[in-house]
């Protein structure tokens, strides 16, 4: 393999990585490991944007941390966002600011606040080749659940992908794992049709 396909080999399973627990903290939005392995996968990608996103979900979730027990972390990361941005973090941990759930700070990665006045359009603002990737992501793991017979395992990736698919209006990721799924004889539940319906009523109100 060489250097070049090593790097975007890298850079796949760090996204796969950032995804994953991007699914973990919209979950549990005050858990730090969660958001401190987000912004670790967050480091090996060469975006600024998801570290930035990462970091201001962090900074919102674990607010109560923020000024007493972030320097390490931040240090890590400061040299990677861009120096108004860092000046916005440093503000917080400062306590001259909290982070708000429409900041200045978030970026289309973020999954628990939004950019200052574009809430709505951030929200359903998902790439399809993101929606592809995740879509492939969550086949793979559910069927190799399936084939374990782990079902504790299945319920909760089903579960992480319906409140990814319902937070960032992910129709694409939904179709595209609902078509795969079918194809294998899946067993589909009531969660299913819930997730469905609810963004078949977004695309209605958005009309």
């Amino acid at each position: 393999m060489s250097d070049v396909d090593l790097i975007k080999e890298n850079e796949k399973v760090a996204h796969r990585a950032f995804r994953f627990y991007s699914r973990k903290v919209f979950l549990a939005p005050n858990n730090r490991h969660f958001h401190e392995q987000r912004i670790n996968a967050a480091l090996l990608l060469t975006e600024r944007e998801p570290l930035q996103g990462a970091v201001a979900d962090f900074f919102y979730g674990c607010w109560y941390d923020i000024p007493y027990d972030v320097n390490n972390l931040f240090i890590r990361v400061k040299d990677r966002l861009y120096p108004h941005i860092q000046q916005g973090f440093r503000d917080c941990i400062d306590k001259k600011r909290y982070i708000q759930r429409n900041s200045m700070l978030a970026t289309r990665w973020s999954v628990l606040i939004s950019p200052s006045l574009n809430e709505q359009k951030q929200r359903l603002r998902i790439s399809s080749d993101d929606a592809k990737e995740i879509a492939k992501d969550i086949s793979t793991e559910l069927m190799q659940a399936r084939d374990d017979k782990d079902w504790g395992t299945i319920e909760q990736i089903e579960n992480e992908f319906f409140a990814h698919c319902i937070a960032r209006n992910d129709r694409l990721a939904f179709s595209l794992v609902w078509f795969r799924l079918g194809k294998s004889d899946w067993q589909f539940d009531i969660r299913w049709d819930d997730c469905q319906q609810h963004l078949d009523q977004t695309i209605a109100k958005s009309i």
